[in-house]
């Protein structure tokens, strides 16, 4: 395997964040009932005519900008003609000729090496319907038809798998922050076209390439390619021709099918789509999109991390979820302790959510409880151990306040000097044997003396002043 060059290009299908299609004023859905959300320019019906939808062109320029490409302020639709169930006009309107976007960049890093992958289009397009296969039957969910999307193709520029993953990775992350879709790869709001092909390293000729279609995860990216390269591997070393085709990952059996040989551009026999005219942009309404676009994660991290002072890791898990971060986003407003605010979202707010399976928007608690009971540590009202007690509380109802909870609960820190004091001068006379090693061992007298008042109080004591309390006591009864 190490005698050939691996060649990948990327084709991703981004569906847009729009509340309707691309050409028509049908709703956006997931998981509604099959062929609900369509009307009559989905369907094709006679004398029905496309109309742009605007939202979608403003998240096109927002991601051309942001994959660093030339934009086409000139935007012109064409006709893919071809015949299959889930089109139900016969072609698809899309941009062959004059894409929003062409020669872009994305600098992705793997293993600690940084890389440039150009990106040679991005074009605008409407999707198809979702065709579900059981047995001998195909169903037809017509609801998808017309979705808005963003085609982005990369040009084959990638070596490894390790390369295609972690450029899939941080496409999905630039597309989330700048809430172009919802890059769910499971609900297919982002799918995944792999073209692979391999040549022996010295040559610059391409050889025929496969193209696995509708990867639906990242893991399944790595996984179809690594197989994909040792199959064709096996059929060069054998002196048998690579077919020129379309695939598709079984992840059942970890390998990839053939579906159908690959077509050529040209047998889609396109040409310029006639019910919709040329349209102009106003070129301040182009850079209005651009200047209202999202702060991208990469921002967000270096201030995270610079800024913040959160480590590189913590930042990372926050940025993972749009979610979270708009959630840790609105609690620095009221707290400034930063890293204990990230340390309970990825610990134990995170464990709840996976448990859950839910992103923390769902949960009732709100960014200012979770502020306020920080700010309640560090004012050692409550302690650590006390938020994992009204953290379970406050996630299901949000309707007391948290120093209700606390009263509630009776937990709040004893800090007052005199009734500690009262709590540890019995602890002491019962102890004046111990007190006898104070001059040789202090810190175990101490300690010893510490462990006796968290358990008389349930640990309810402020350690920082009961230890010097207890120093102050077993240093007068010593000498």
């Amino acid at each position: 395997m190490k005698n050939f060059e691996i060649i990948i290009g990327i084709e991703n299908h981004v569906e847009l964040k729009t509340k309707t299609k691309m050409f028509s004023s049908a709703p956006v859905s997931y998981g509604e009932t099959p062929n609900t959300k369509v009307n009559e320019v989905d369907m094709a019906y006679p004398g029905s005519l496309p109309v742009i939808n605007k939202k979608a062109i403003q998240l096109a320029i927002r991601t051309c900008h942001a994959l660093n490409m030339e934009i086409d302020t000139l935007v012109k639709f064409d006709r893919k003609n071809y015949f299959y169930p889930d089109l139900t006009k016969g072609y698809q309107i899309t941009q062959q000729y004059n894409p929003i976007g062409k020669n872009g960049a994305l600098v992705i890093n793997v293993n600690g090496v940084e890389k440039t992958v150009d990106i040679e289009r991005l074009h605008m397009e409407e999707d198809t319907a979702k065709q579900i296969h059981k047995d001998d039957l195909t169903f037809i969910d017509y609801n998808r038809a017309g979705t808005g999307l963003v085609e982005i193709v990369t040009r084959p520029v990638m070596r490894s798998a390790d390369e295609a993953c972690a450029y899939v990775e941080k496409l999905r992350e630039i597309l989330l922050f700048l809430k172009v879709s919802d890059v769910k790869m499971n609900e297919g709001s982002l799918r995944t076209d792999v073209n692979i092909s391999i040549r022996p390293f010295g040559t610059n000729e391409f050889s025929n390439k496969v193209e696995v279609k509708n990867l639906n995860s990242i893991s399944n990216i790595k996984r179809a390619i690594e197989f994909e390269v040792e199959r064709q591997t096996k059929l060069m070393l054998n002196n048998e021709i690579i077919m020129q085709e379309t695939r598709r990952f079984d992840d059942t059996t970890n390998s990839t099918v053939s579906m159908r040989s690959k077509s050529d551009a040209l047998d889609y026999k396109y040409f310029r789509e006639p019910n919709i005219m040329p349209i102009q942009l106003d070129k301040n309404w182009v850079n209005e999109c651009i200047q209202n676009s999202p702060e991208l994660a990469d921002v967000k991290r270096n201030k995270y991390t610079n800024e913040y002072k959160l480590s590189l890791n913590d930042a990372n898990i926050i940025l993972t979820s749009i979610e979270m971060t708009d959630f840790f986003e609105e609690a620095i407003k009221y707290t400034n302790n930063y890293n204990k605010l990230a340390n309970i979202l990825i610990s134990d707010i995170q464990a709840q959510l996976n448990t859950q399976n839910i992103s923390i928007d769902k949960l009732a608690l709100s960014p200012t409880h979770l502020a306020e009971i920080i700010n309640l540590v560090d004012k050692s009202v409550i302690s650590s151990k006390h938020t994992k007690a009204i953290l379970p509380i406050i996630m299901k109802d949000n309707s007391k306040s948290v120093m209700h909870i606390v009263q509630e609960l009776n937990i709040k820190m004893i800090s007052d000097e005199t009734e500690i004091t009262n709590l540890v001068n019995p602890i002491i006379e019962s102890n004046l044997e111990l007190l006898e090693q104070y001059n040789e061992r202090p810190e175990r007298v101490t300690k010893t003396i510490m462990g006796q008042l968290m358990k008389v109080t349930g640990g309810n004591v402020n350690p920082e002043a009961g230890m010097q309390i207890i120093i102050k006591l077993v240093e007068l009864k010593a000498k």
